[in-house]
């Protein structure tokens, strides 16, 4: 048992180097190597002991690396998917300023009007930040902003 668990330990330090990772990814990553769910459990609680796996670091990172890329909706279905509870998602993305998500959608608006032929269409603006999960409270701002010419695309 204690091979096994020394096994055990050193797969989630490999998997651990590679990216930080949630509580629910590295038990399902160590349950699908085949080890035993008590194993797993136990190898679970020594990272979390140590540090090594600490779902509200997660949560946070995750939501400073990814505003950009998705609005409020979005971060918190993709940090559901990786089994972070409701309430930690709530504490990381009440870290966030008031106009956190309204900046990182008028960005991505940017990109996405530069890309496009030089007419504005907004449908095609609002229906990609929707896509990306962004409010509809901010779409229709940034939407308005496109439209009314306040965003600057050089």
């Amino acid at each position: 048992m204690d091979n096994e668990f020394e096994k055990a330990r050193s797969y989630a330090y490999r998997l651990l180097a590679l990216r930080q990772r949630t509580k629910k990814e590295l038990g399902l990553r160590l349950r699908q190597k085949g080890f035993a769910p008590e194993l797993t459990g136990q190898v679970l609680d020594l990272l979390a002991e140590y540090g090594y796996i600490d779902d509200r670091v997660f949560a946070s990172n995750w939501v400073e690396q990814r505003l950009g890329k998705r609005g409020l909706k979005g971060l918190k279905q993709e940090l559901l998917g990786k089994g972070i509870s409701s309430e930690i998602i709530n504490e990381a993305l009440a870290k966030l300023g008031t106009d956190a998500e309204y900046n990182a959608a008028l960005k991505l608006a940017k990109k996405v009007l530069l890309r496009g032929d030089k007419v504005f269409s907004n449908s095609r603006l609002a229906g990609a930040l929707s896509r990306r999960g962004y409010s509809n409270e901010v779409i229709s701002q940034v939407c308005r902003a496109a439209r009314d010419g306040l965003i600057a695309l050089f």
